[in-house]
Formats: C-alpha cells, structure tokens, sequence
C-alpha cells in the first residue's frame, strides 16, 4: 500500500509531515495560480464538474481550469486504458491539482447477473444473487490500477483526489420488479468496492448514494427531486446535491 500525507489548503505540510514521523518543506496548494482539474465518469457524473469548479473558485478564490471527459457507459477498464494509451490525459493528470475518477463495473469482471439491475424496467424478473463487496473485488482492483497511475504521474506534488459512488434512481421500479433486496445488495457491494480501494489510498469518498438514497439505502431518490424524467440520471436538483457533497468533504489534499 502506498504511504500518503494529508495536507489541505491552509495546513502546512510540515505540520502533516510531524504526524507522519518525516521531515521536510512546508507545502500547500497554492490559490495564487489556476488549479487544473481532471473529470473522468461516466454519465452519472455528468454535469457535476463545471458547477463544482464553480464551488470552488467561490469558496477558495482560486480559478478551476476544467478538463472534462465524462463519456456515457464508461467502465473503469476502459479509463484505465486511456491511462496507458493517451498522452495528454495522461500530462492533465500530471498538471492537475484535482483529479476525480469513476466509471462503471463494466468489463471488469463482476457477477453478470448484477447487470439485470440497471434498468427502469418495472416487470418482475429473477433477480441477481446477493453479492458482497468480495465478489466486486475486481472492480476495485482496477480503481487501485489507476491510482498507481495518477500518483506516479503526480510525483509527490499534492493534489485533492475524489472518488464517488453511484446513487441509485431506480429504487420504485426495482420494488414493483421484485428484485429491490438483491439489487439493493449488489449497488452496496459495488459502492464498498471502490470505498476499500479509495480508503488504501487516502482518496476521499463522496457518497452520492446515502445522499440520494439515505444511509440505509432504502429511500426513494425521486421523491426527493434528485431523479430526471429519464428515471435514471440525475436532475438539475440532483447535480446540486452532488456538488454539495463534493464541496462538504473540504478541499484537503494527499502527497502520493
């Protein structure tokens, strides 16, 4: 596992560096110049990075300079293959003071059946198996992939790394299917997944899902407003709710 030290926009890294047990030069992100950012998700994030970039030049009077590629369907394979393959994502990710990465279980080798819950889909249908966070161990393993990748390309410099997880619009249709306990089981597992990666590496979790769904996951995210016409992405409602979950959990960054 790699080592990484907390730092934040107004701790000197000298004071993160007394906790760690190691010496060196105070260091902090600095609001004087532009602060680059890099989004990667797929379409449950799009929208979200321009009005957080907002939030942030507000709250830290710094200006966010957006690099944007959010992509429907994408799956973490596939982001992880960008990484290797393309030159100037992989020189933003080196320039950028902020880097948020998500994409979907796809292609990485997850229990097929899971797929059966992301439908709006009300005809009952079998459900998937009841999977844990074991069984989406792969899909982990890949985000891990990739944040060797960001913090190698990073080289020490410190820079704010969020993760997140998918909130769930489809909670009524999956009751009137029957399959709301399995699938419920199966979005958990998926969200502890990418949750044990990100805590390995310091990475913060923002959980678009207890802010959608409540903590226990059994709350309709429609009700709430937080859902599109579409039933399945999120409303202009939703995106400020997400943004305000990114915005809550501060601006700290890591030192790979």
């Amino acid at each position: 596992m790699r080592r990484w030290i907390v730092v934040s926009t107004v701790v000197s890294l000298a004071a993160a560096l007394a906790l760690s047990g190691c010496g060196g030069s105070d260091a902090e992100l600095d609001t004087s110049e532009p602060w680059d950012m890099v989004w990667i998700s797929d379409s449950m994030g799009a929208g979200v990075a321009q009005p957080w970039a907002d939030q942030i030049e507000e709250a830290e009077g710094v200006e966010v300079r957006m690099h944007n590629h959010s992509t429907g369907l994408l799956s973490l394979v596939q982001v992880r293959e960008w990484l290797t393959d393309d030159e100037t994502l992989r020189d933003e990710f080196a320039d950028a003071e902020i880097s948020v990465v998500y994409g979907t279980p796809l292609e990485t080798g997850v229990p097929a059946d899971a797929g059966t819950c992301v439908s709006t889909s009300t005809t009952p249908r079998e459900p998937p198996n009841v999977y844990t966070s074991a069984d989406f161990a792969p899909y982990g393993d890949v985000l891990r992939d990739i944040y060797d990748t960001v913090f190698e390309l990073r080289a020490g410099n410190p820079t704010v790394i969020r993760a997140f997880d998918e909130f769930n619009g489809m909670l009524a249709d999956w009751q009137e299917a029957g399959i709301a306990d399995e699938c419920t089981a199966s979005w958990e597992a998926g969200a502890e997944a990418l949750r044990e990666a990100a805590d390995e590496y310091g990475v913060a979790m923002a959980s678009f899902y207890d802010e959608f769904n409540g903590v226990d996951h059994d709350e309709d995210a429609r009700e709430k407003g937080y859902i599109a016409s579409d039933g399945r992405h999120a409303s202009p409602e939703g995106i400020l709710a997400q943004v305000e979950v990114l915005h809550d959990l501060g601006y700290e960054a890591i030192i790979p």
